[in-house]
């Protein structure tokens, strides 16, 4: 190889590396996996992390991308200069979840040739209050005839619970609550009734139980079926 072509060369290989070092690098000081632990169904929590950028050039944060919509996160910052640092809010909602959940969150940057930061955190979901089964199913349901269904509801919490109110835009029915408290570990019978005022190919709509839970304080059950004319056999 001769002088000039060694020349050409160290000069492209000692530029490639100037690039590769100039360019900005996104880091999460603390880490970027986290354990948000045990979690009652119904919270929102909220979690900070420290975002710094360890390159030599300005970084513009943007877009952040969440795995979920139970998940929000935004940044103290969009603009970080080398060595700066800002702050990461990642929230999550987990009215809709039970056991163990894994979400992530993304956050990419500019210049677009810096690779993205991936967030990930779980979590345990913890139901104070459970409902079996979760609907209300009136398969045949007859006009103008009661039709009576019950779940059973179960208190997982701490303090005793009770239910103290009922709605529904399903007309022809109702719901009769239990009167007492449900002490903690056990469970009581939640009764619904339906009197259809005219006939349906299909039944979808819901009913929301209010609690003394204020995590839990408002509880969703679906309600399905049909209902037909009724008919003397």
């Amino acid at each position: 190889m001769n002088t000039r072509a060694f020349f050409v060369l160290g000069f492209v290989g000692v530029a490639g590396l100037s690039i590769a070092i100039a360019q900005p690098k996104l880091l999460a000081v603390e880490g970027q996996k986290f354990d948000l632990g045990t979690v009652f169904r119904g919270m929102v929590v909220d979690h900070h992390l420290t975002l710094k950028n360890t390159g030599t050039e300005a970084l513009h944060l943007g877009p952040i991308e969440a795995s979920c919509g139970c998940t929000g996160a935004i940044a103290s910052s969009e603009n970080l200069l080398p060595g700066d640092t800002g702050s990461l809010a990642i929230t999550f909602n987990s009215k809709n979840f039970t056991g163990q959940v894994r979400k992530t969150v993304t956050v990419r940057t500019n210049p677009a040739t810096t690779p993205p930061l991936l967030i990930e955190f779980t979590a345990t979901i913890i139901d104070e209050i459970t409902c079996t089964p979760q609907q209300f199913w009136f398969k045949d349901a007859e006009v103008g005839k009661k039709s009576r269904l019950v779940i059973t509801v179960t208190n997982n919490g701490k303090e005793p619970l009770r239910l103290t109110g009922w709605r529904s835009q399903l007309a022809g029915f109702t719901i009769i609550l239990p009167s007492a408290p449900i002490d903690t570990g056990k469970s009581a019978e939640v009764v619904a009734e339906l009197t259809p005022e005219k006939a349906a190919p299909m039944i979808s709509e819901a009913v929301f139980l209010t609690t003394s839970n204020p995590r839990r304080p408002e509880l969703y059950l679906a309600v399905y079926g049909n209902a037909r004319e009724f008919k003397f056999e």
